[in-house]
């Protein structure tokens, strides 16, 4: 179990439970993949999100604000954990 919430939460200090070092490089490509898809999605979102609560702001606690900076957290947390990934990988497959 320790294995699965090392590789869920913290990626970037779970190479002792792959076999080599290229397994742990792939696992943490495609993990970036995959955490750089949600991110661009919860900016999207963060965007409708703030052009709905400007078109329909009749209140001043609008939920389309709160939604929208909740998003952004959340992308933002994201883009840490992107960023720790891509410190433990060799020059030649970081993102460029």
């Amino acid at each position: 179990m320790s294995a699965f919430f090392c590789k869920l939460f913290t990626p970037w200090k779970a190479e002792e439970w792959f076999s080599d070092h290229d397994a742990y490089c792939r696992f943490l490509v495609k993990r970036d993949k995959r955490l750089n898809t949600f991110r661009v999605l919860l900016f999207a979102v963060t965007g409708v999100m703030l052009l709905l609560g400007y078109a329909l702001s009749d209140a001043v606690h609008n939920v389309y604000y709160y939604t929208a900076a909740g998003c952004l957290g959340v992308a933002l947390v994201v883009s840490l954990v992107i960023g720790q990934n891509e410190k433990q990988l060799p020059k030649e497959l970081q993102q460029k």
